[in-house]
């Protein structure tokens, strides 16, 4: 849709009445605290794999085609983990059939949200790429690459085991990086599924078309009026997607993320897919002359690329004038604000990139030219192949009409129910010749999610009867370790009998206790520093249990803590706990004993 034809929608939706926007994410969400100071979400620890562009890209294909997990497995304690895929209907309203493992989500959609999610990061930022530490956890409590949220509430149960305990299948699908995204696609099956009776309908209902999941897309992140195409809050001239950060693509340097709603980001990154951090964009298709002449004239408001001949370019505080303001590598990119101007042979343009502004010489500059947004996308060095894909056509009367004001507040009003009938809209439209677009089909295997799944054997090293001195301060520690013995991610739960008996790391920040760890197989290679890189085969979990005094009841004398595998051989384990009170809050701690526990030492300091 032309900025002239959105313009005027949004014109005839701001003379409507103002809808508010319904359905926060967060009044959805009552199970939660949020996840920060001073209150937590779960303490989860996961492995975050080093080559992320190939091992998360297989692991979308293999979740999208509803071939990654196991059949639903029990535990010793009773409770069972099921994260298989729940399959998807099919077809119009009228004519709706019933669910069937045979359709799949188009991996290159999912693989979009991921993105938009998390970045493609299943740790934290301060976890290298190929190390071991805590979950990404967002402010809301979203867990992982497809930041979970729903049914990871930790303050009523269910969700969770007990208040800020989490059940085996929270425990999993915050520390193991395929259950994640299994956890991921089954939301997002559970979105499509909801029509016809709580969504309305996008084209035939067709699960291989792209524009079909329009509505599931826009329900991942809340059915709510923010991500409503005609928000008015939304600058009417942003185009259709969202660019995805390629400098090439329309909208890119005037737009930014705020400016888009939720599916405009997604399908932009359906169309424009990112590249590996640290990576350049591809030059556009029929774009890709590196010498030193422009191949379109340029002018003022241009964008254009530094082409040196792998040298920097000079920018000076005038044309030809000394000395330069700066030197801009090859591949800058630079926006034309003045010129041009002919000095010293050469013809200047004024350009500003970053903080500087000056004038370079216009023959290392190669102009960009956006592609249209129905254009090939060159697909060199991008994470996955680029789709096309076309969004709602506003400009006709029956979509539009589906994306009225009124279509959605009536729907809002009724609470969703009856599934919206006034919303659905047709994605094939002969007369300006849109079909649906489909993605490549996947050629992935339950056999593939073999190396993923791996096959954990977990130990646990330390003296199951332990003793811990409590002063008014603190306490000692009692250390123990879980190793892997199998192979691949060994994901395991704690649980403590009482809230005042904690675990964690030796070296956990205060507050932070471990509800949820790893230990990894020596079969995978984890990154144990990044900089320097140092390297190891496998990795340990290594944990001490302490007493929080503070929480202490009068009178308490001891407790267990569980360590119960999550995969593989589950033979969960179980340490009892004795304490001894000692000392007060007035003088400093005293720790005059030492505990010698099978390959762990521990002199017990806090």
């Amino acid at each position: 849709m032309g900025p002239a034809v959105r313009s005027a929608a949004v014109a005839a939706l701001l003379a409507a009445l103002a809808l508010a926007v319904t359905l926060d994410r967060q009044q959805a969400r009552a199970d939660h605290y949020p996840c920060h100071v001073p209150n937590y979400g779960f303490g989860f620890d996961t492995y975050e794999h080093e080559d992320y562009v190939s091992v998360y890209g297989e692991m979308i294909d293999l979740v999208t085609a509803g071939v990654a997990v196991p059949p639903p497995y029990q535990l010793p304690s009773g409770e069972w983990i099921d994260l298989t895929y729940p399959g998807l209907e099919s077809g119009p309203r009228a004519a709706r059939q019933s669910r069937t493992d045979a359709a799949t989500i188009p991996p290159s959609l999912y693989k979009a949200m991921v993105w938009i999610e998390s970045g493609w990061a299943h740790a934290a930022g301060s976890v290298p790429y190929g190390g071991v530490g805590p979950v990404i956890t967002a402010v809301d409590c979203g867990y992982g690459l497809g930041q979970i949220t729903t049914g990871m509430g930790h303050l009523s149960s269910p969700p969770a085991l007990d208040i800020r305990v989490p059940s085996a299948r929270q425990a999993i699908i915050g520390t193991h990086p395929l259950f994640n995204l299994a956890e991921g696609v089954r939301i997002f099956a559970d979105k499509w599924n909801s029509a016809p009776e709580l969504r309305p309908v996008a084209g035939n209902g067709d699960p291989a078309a792209l524009e079909d999941w329009y509505y599931a897309v826009w329900s991942y992140n809340g059915f709510a009026f923010v991500n409503h195409p005609l928000n008015p809050s939304r600058n009417p001239l942003r185009g259709e997607t969202w660019h995805c950060n390629d400098p090439n693509a329309p909208g890119f340097g005037a737009f930014g993320w705020g400016d888009y709603t939720y599916p405009e980001k997604v399908y932009g990154c359906v169309r424009y897919p990112p590249v590996p951090k640290g990576q350049s964009y591809p030059p556009p298709l029929g774009n890709e002359d590196t010498g030193t002449a422009s191949p379109s004239p340029l002018a003022v408001g241009d964008r254009a690329v530094v082409r040196a001949d792998g040298q920097c370019l000079n920018v000076r505080p005038s044309p030809g004038g000394n000395p330069p303001l700066t030197c801009l590598p090859e591949g800058t990119l630079v926006t034309i604000v003045g010129g041009p101007q002919e000095a010293n042979g050469a013809t200047w343009w004024q350009v500003t990139a970053g903080t500087y502004t000056g004038w370079s010489a216009g023959q290392y500059l190669v102009k960009v030219q956006p592609p249209a947004p129905d254009a090939p996308v060159n697909p060199e060095g991008r994470m996955w192949p680029p789709r096309p894909v076309s969004m709602p056509a506003l400009s006709v009367p029956q979509v539009a009409a589906a994306f009225a004001p009124a279509a959605y507040e009536e729907c809002a009003d009724n609470s969703f129910a009856g599934g919206c009938a006034a919303m659905d809209y047709p994605t094939t439209i002969p007369e300006l010749g849109l079909e649906p677009h489909r993605d490549a089909p996947s050629s992935v295997t339950p056999a593939a999610a073999a190396k993923y799944l791996g096959a954990p054997r977990l130990q646990v090293l330390g003296e199951r009867n332990v003793t811990l001195q409590v002063t008014g301060s603190g306490s000692s520690a009692a250390s123990l370790t879980v190793r892997n013995l199998g192979t691949g991610i060994g994901p395991f739960r704690v649980r403590t009998s009482a809230a005042w008996l904690l675990v964690r790391h030796p070296n956990d920040p205060p507050g932070r206790v471990v509800d949820g760890s790893v230990a990894v197989g020596s079969d995978q290679q984890v990154v144990i520093s990044a900089s320097p890189r140092v390297v190891q085969a496998g990795a340990d979990a290594v944990l001490e249990i302490r007493v929080d005094p503070a929480a202490l009841p009068a009178g308490a004398t001891g407790g267990t803590v569980l360590i119960e595998p999550l995969l593989g051989e589950l033979q969960p384990v179980t340490i009892t706990v004795t304490v001894q009170r000692s000392g007060s809050a007035s003088g400093p701690p005293a720790y005059p004993f030492k505990r010698v526990l099978p390959n762990v030492t521990s002199d017990g300091s806090p």
